[in-house]
C-alpha cells in the first residue's frame, strides 16, 4: 500500500541525522466504525483498485536536509516519471549544498527507489497484514475528512518496517498519513528517529504529498530530511469502475494536468 523505496531515506539520513518531534491531530466524536477485519478489507480492495488505475504520473520533487550540529544542508531536485507497473524514473533538475549529504542521503534514496519498486520487493514492506498487525485508535479529523486511526506492529523486526499509527480515509479507505519510527534500530548510534508522511487526494486516489524524517544519532545530534512532491500531470485507466473493488465511487476516464505552484 505504501510506496516503499523512501523508508531507506529516513534509515540513510541517520548518517546525518536529529530529533524527534510529535504533531497532535484534533479528535472529532466516534460513529459507527467497521470492524477491523471490514476496515483491511476495505484498504486491500482501494489498493488493488489505485494499483490498476494509475497509469502514469510526473511529479517534481524537492528534498531538503540538514544537519545543524555540523551545518552542513543540501537541496536536490528531481523531476519523477512513474509508469505503470513499476517503472519509476528520476531526473535531476537541481542540486546544491552539501556534497556529503547529497551522495549519501539523496542519491541513495533514489538509488534504492529503483532497486525495490518491484512488486514482489514492495510488498515486503507495505502496509498489509502479511507484515503488520493492526489496532484500532479512534476515528479523528483529517483536513475535513473523517479518518480511522490504527496502530500499526511489524511482524517483523526490520529497519524498513514502522511501528506506530497511520490514518485510513473513512470514504474511500486509503492511507492518509503514516507516522512513526523504524521498528529496528538500524545502529547502535541511532537514538531515535520519528518520520510524518502524508498524502493528497489527486481523481480519488491518494498519492505522496510529502515527508519528514527527524533523526537523533550520537556525535552528529539532529538531522532532518523533508520531501516535498508537486504533480504535473496523473494519468488513469477509466475502464476501473471501483464497483467491481466494492467501492462506490466511479471515477471517468481522463488525464489530469496539474499546475505546480509557484
Amino acid at each position: 500500500m505504501l510506496p516503499s523505496a523512501l523508508i531507506l531515506g529516513f534509515y540513510l539520513l541517520m548518517l546525518v541525522a536529529g530529533a524527534a518531534q510529535e504533531q497532535s491531530v484534533p479528535m472529532v466524536q466516534q460513529e459507527d466504525v467497521p470492524n477491523m477485519d471490514e476496515i483491511l478489507n476495505r484498504m486491500k480492495d482501494y489498493d488493488e483498485w489505485q494499483e490498476r488505475y494509475l497509469v502514469e504520473y510526473r511529479a517534481q520533487r524537492k528534498f531538503h536536509a540538514e544537519n545543524l550540529r555540523f551545518k552542513e544542508d543540501a537541496t536536490l531536485e528531481v523531476m519523477t516519471t512513474f509508469r505503470r507497473p513499476d517503472t519509476l524514473e528520476s531526473q535531476v533538475l537541481r542540486a546544491e549544498g552539501s556534497k556529503l549529504i547529497r551522495e549519501r542521503v539523496f542519491n541513495k534514496i533514489l538509488e534504492a527507489e529503483n532497486e525495490i519498486q518491484s512488486k514482489s520487493a514492495r510488498g515486503q514492506v507495505d502496509i498489509v497484514p502479511a507484515n503488520y498487525s493492526f489496532s484500532y485508535l479512534g476515528t479523528e479529523a483529517c483536513a475535513d475528512r473523517k479518518c480511522y486511526r490504527l496502530g500499526i506492529t511489524p511482524r517483523r523486526q526490520e529497519k524498513y518496517l514502522i511501528q506506530g499509527e497511520i490514518w485510513v480515509d473513512a470514504e474511500d479507505w486509503g492511507i492518509v498519513r503514516v507516522q512513526g519510527s523504524p521498528s529496528k534500530r538500524p545502529s547502535f548510534w541511532t537514538r531515535k528517529i520519528q518520520i510524518d508522511r502524508r498524502f493528497k487526494r489527486i481523481d480519488g486516489m491518494w498519492l505522496n504529498a510529502s515527508l519528514e524524517s527527524i533523526s537523533d544519532i550520537l556525535i552528529a545530534g539532529r538531522s532532518t530530511l523533508n520531501i516535498e512532491y508537486s504533480y504535473e500531470a496523473v494519468q488513469t485507466d477509466g475502464t476501473m469502475d471501483r464497483a467491481q473493488f466494492g467501492q462506490s465511487v466511479y471515477l471517468p476516464s481522463h488525464q489530469i494536468a496539474l499546475k505546480r505552484p509557484r
